[in-house]
């Protein structure tokens, strides 16, 4: 396998500079080499995302060097291709305690027999945020990590719960009896899109 290895230097101060190149590497996932850079497989769109890196870091008025690795030794590839994974592993463990919260959110919620608008959005925003940070997750994922079917999963029952949160929400803020888990015609149609 190929590699890209990215090394920067940028001034001391501001130190807004460095952080920003910091965030941009970590977000698109690669790989810091204890001081010596940062390692990128050498395959699009990483290629490409990694010279705009290269570019940002000239115009924060740095020096930047991007190498091409090819000669890594069996041992050093599987090294890499583990903390690779462990990062994921990692990152998917932190989407995990979300969903987790999230559903004792709304098991706490249905204790307190609180019943709102605004719980709804609060939910919704909350999913939302997980969905987002696994889209941005599965992008770094370059080896599939095993854990993210358990992540997968988790948001599907934490889309069905707030599904259920929602429609016992609306049927008690209009005053309704809970339908005692009968398809609902919106059910019907969400499960069809």
């Amino acid at each position: 396998m190929d590699w890209l290895l990215f090394t920067y230097w940028l001034p001391a101060e501001p130190s807004r500079k460095r952080v920003f190149v910091w965030r941009q590497l970590k977000k698109l996932g690669a790989l810091s080499m204890e001081g010596a850079g940062w390692l990128i497989p050498n395959a699009e769109p990483f290629a490409m995302k990694i010279k705009d890196i290269y570019k940002s870091v000239e115009e924060l008025e740095g020096t930047a060097n991007l190498y091409s690795v090819s000669d890594f030794s069996e041992a050093q590839e599987q090294r890499a291709i583990q903390r690779f994974q462990h990062e994921r592993d990692r990152e998917y463990a932190e989407i995990i305690k979300e969903c987790h919260k999230m559903l004792r959110h709304m098991e706490r919620e249905r204790q307190h027999q609180e019943f709102n608008f605004e719980e709804v959005q609060e939910l919704e925003g909350d999913l939302e945020k997980i969905n987002r940070w696994l889209a941005e997750a599965r992008e770094r994922d370059f080896w599939d990590v095993a854990t993210r079917e358990e992540v997968e999963e988790l948001i599907r029952e934490a889309e069905t719960g707030l599904a259920a949160f929602t429609q016992e929400t609306f049927e008690r803020m209009q005053n309704l009896e809970p339908e005692n888990g009968k398809d609902t015609d919106i059910d019907n149609i969400e499960r069809r899109n």
